[in-house]
């Protein structure tokens, strides 16, 4: 029923616009911002808060916010940033900003490829999207539809994400309306995750003190592997109030409807080791989902989200942002798993590495350590059993924040003072009721009926309540040449969390117990810029964060930190290059992430102690180097490529699940504008990632560890390295751009991280089409 919803929406959407368009009075597409302000008589004042619109070049922009929530010269900024502009967006074409994100050094894809807008960043899995400022969580990715800019910024980040993973954040920024008509529709379709149609149109009216926008988006696609898809609407109308020269508020409602295929994957063969090459299990296509439909293969959700932003200049040394937002997400995960009834391997005791075909077996308790023999495993089922889970959950939020800064600009030297607060409210509840369907093999596989549902096994509840302030400083001396910056950051939470259908467990005596949680933890923030030329700048810079607690019962326990902190050493520099159009940068960062659990190897002793000694708390340490361009090289040559090598583990030193540790981008456009041949363009990307770890160890160590040598255990196996080549070829004539685009156009394998039993498979190559009409 609701694929043809999506369906009633996709031919409506067009008609939609279009009466926009044609409700617009006659000329007002030939206005420009300057008419469209000049009405007002009064010249408009951008605040600090506001980012400009001016950039360099197609891909360069001149300055970010998310750094510090105010507008700041990336060149200024002692840190990692990367800012990837609405040009770059369009030209990468994706409906994933993560496809847009791979080309940003230590920003790779994670696990989940289609759901909770998952990647690493610096070796560190970062889930949920943070959206102009704001954070929130939702079982499908967003859509980029709605965004206007990505920022990356790498590290931790006291201000922005107090609360985020010490890897860095990623904040998208969403369209917002422009004093400027304008807008475009567009129809796309393709093999693979490609059908959609979109539309967004702007410009102002009330004289030009108002001006609207409304972005909309309908996707309704299938994958490669059968019976996956996407179905997502998206309607944000927004509305700007130039209330005075320096003051404007901005009104923005969000509605997104998401589902996507929750994936169970392709088994991979079991004969896979650590040392091995990898390979999927024979017989079974590339393309096969035992799946029975939609209703019982989903992550997705609903998502109503308000939020309004106002920013005004009160003299011309103060400026003052307020912005809040109010959500709710109602979403759902339903997903099945299956496995051979056979291990068809084992960890070896001795190395802790996956052998393929081998069972090692217990030969004697005798000596600490016991001893080991390898057996054959026994021989493989071809019977797969069939299980799965369906999560039920909902999630209100508030948010509000306000910032103040206070800008002195003298001769000899310039001072920005930004002081601010922020409060989240978060009420959230999960249902957890396990599924089971029938065992299956692959070649006698049909279409199961409804699965056997068992009684609701979890009922989670979290209430939290969270509060920031934080004062910054940042002087600039010497003309510019010297920037000295420092900040502290102090963040408090207090809530209850709990499963409403767990037992009495002692030293907790009460069935459904509600657990408090609460804790304060100060961060800081230093850093120095200098700038020998007005074009190039050498820097270091000092971030934390701290992260609270999810699970207050795991912290009454003692079995975890109330906060895990993350702390950033930073050494880098930038230069302008080609007048500036061009911006390079390389970077050095050490990364410490305290509160790491990790199994305690005092506990490898016969007999083993009762009750076992607690888990350690330990710190996880990331260090590696980056290389970033971005810009133009020419007005008609783009490019942003950039390359990283990092080493980021657990405090045992096994490599993290989905993670590469070598990782390089680049894309490439060239357009023709003079000529017979003016209005083609051409793009082409490519992205390489090193092998990563199919699967999250097994925690802990083997049965062959002593507390003098502990032996943890290894990932079971490796998905091979990969370059995943794109390439794109547009016209425009007149109004209309006409594309093609060629994914994975040397129809490389890879795949998604999942589990040891299976793991998700890429799209091979595939064309998509698609026409545009701006106006």
């Amino acid at each position: 029923m609701k694929r043809n919803t999506h369906l009633r929406a996709v031919s409506a959407l067009p008609l939609l616009a279009l009466c926009l368009v044609a409700s617009t009075p006659s000329g007002f597409a030939q206005r420009t911002a300057t008419d469209a302000r000049a009405e007002t008589d009064e010249a408009i004042i951008l605040s600090p808060f506001e980012i400009s619109a001016q950039q360099p070049a197609r891909y360069q922009a001149a300055d970010a916010a998310s750094g510090g929530r105010i507008r700041t010269n990336i060149l200024n900024t002692p840190s990692s940033v990367t800012v990837l502009t609405g040009e770059f967006l369009e030209d990468v074409g994706s409906s994933r900003f993560r496809d847009a994100a791979k080309y940003v050094a230590g920003v790779s894809e994670s696990t989940i490829p289609n759901g909770h807008d998952r990647v690493n960043i610096r070796g560190f899995q970062t889930q949920g999207r943070r959206i102009d400022g704001f954070s929130t969580f939702a079982q499908a990715n967003y859509d980029s539809a709605a965004v206007e800019r990505i920022e990356i910024i790498k590290g931790p980040d006291s201000v922005l994400q107090p609360a985020g993973v010490p890897g860095g954040t990623i904040n998208l920024v969403t369209k917002r309306p422009q004093f400027v008509p304008g807008g475009y529709v567009k129809a796309q379709l393709g093999q693979y995750d490609a059908n959609r149609v979109e539309a967004d149109v702007t410009g102002p009216f009330a004289k030009g003190h108002l001006a609207y926008r409304v972005v909309a988006a309908v996707q309704d696609s299938e994958g490669y592997v059968k019976r996956s898809y996407r179905d997502s609407v998206l309607v944000s109308p927004s509305l700007s109030w130039r209330i005075a020269p320096q003051s404007l508020l901005t009104l923005r409602y969000e509605y997104l409807d998401a589902n996507v295929a929750n994936s169970e994957g392709v088994p991979v063969d079991p004969s896979v080791g650590t040392t091995t090459g990898f390979k999927l299990l024979e017989g079974v296509p590339r393309d096969f989902n035992p799946a029975p439909d939609k209703k019982y293969s989903v992550r997705g959700g609903e998502t109503h989200a308000l939020s309004f932003h106002f920013s005004s200049t009160i003299t011309d040394r103060l400026s003052v942002r307020l912005a809040g937002r109010i959500g709710y997400v109602d979403q759902s995960e339903a997903g099945f798993g299956f496995g051979l009834s056979t291990p068809g391997g084992s960890h070896n005791p001795y190395t802790g590495n996956w052998e393929g075909g081998v069972i090692w077996v217990k030969t004697s308790v005798d000596p600490n350590p016991p001893t080991f023999a390898a057996t054959p495993a026994p021989a493989l089922s071809e019977t797969f059993q069939h299980f799965g889970v369906h999560n039920f959950a909902n999630r209100r939020e508030r948010d509000i924040q306000n910032d103040w800064a206070y800008i002195v600009d003298g001769t000899a030297l310039k001072s920005t003072t930004l002081v601010g607060f922020a409060y989240n409210y978060f009420h959230g509840n999960v249902q957890t009721r396990n599924e089971q369907l029938p065992d299956f093999t692959v070649a006698g596989w049909t279409k199961p009926g409804a699965p056997i549902e068992f009684p609701i096994s979890r009922d989670t509840r979290n209430v939290t309540s969270r509060y920031q302030v934080y004062l910054t400083e940042a002087l600039e001396l010497f003309e510019g040449r010297l920037v000295l910056s420092g900040g502290v950051s102090q963040l408090s939470y207090n809530g209850t969390s709990g499963n409403k259908l767990s037992a009495a467990n002692p030293p907790f005596s009460v069935a459904g117990q509600m657990f408090p949680g609460s804790g304060n933890k100060a961060t800081y923030n230093h850093g120095v810029v200098v700038k020998p030329l007005d074009t190039l700048s050498l820097y270091y810079g000092h971030s934390e964060n701290a992260v609270p607690a999810e699970n207050f019962e795991q912290v009454s326990r003692g079995n975890a930190p109330v906060f895990s902190q993350g702390k950033q050493d930073e050494f880098g520099a930038k230069v302008l290059l080609f007048g500036g159009r061009l911006i390079a940068s390389v970077a050095y960062y050490e990364i410490e992430q305290t509160g790491y659990s990790v199994y305690n190897p005092a506990n490898l002793v016969s007999p083993a102690p009762s009750p076992l000694l607690p888990d350690l708390i330990l710190s996880r340490e990331a260090r590696g180097w980056e290389f970033q361009v971005t810009g133009n090289i020419t007005p008609n040559l783009s490019v942003i490529a950039s390359y990283d090598d990092m080493k980021n583990r657990d405090p045992n030193g096994v490599i993290l699940r989905g993670t590469p540790e070598q990782t390089a981008a680049a894309f490439v456009r060239y357009a023709v504008t003079q000529g017979r041949l003016a209005g083609l363009a051409v793009g082409i990307g490519a992205n390489y990632a090193a092998k990563a770890a199919g699967d999250i160890p097994r925690a802990g160590f083997t049965g062959a560890s002593t507390p003098e040598n502990p032996i943890p255990y290894q990932p079971s196996f490796y998905l091979p390295a990969r370059t995943i080549a794109d390439l794109y070829v547009s016209y425009t004539r007149g109004a209309f751009v006409y594309r093609v685009d060629v994914s994975n156009f040397t129809d490389e394998a890879h795949y998604g991280h999942l589990s040891r039993n299976n793991i998700m498979v890429g799209n091979p190559a595939a064309v998509t089409g698609s026409v545009t009409f701006k106006f």
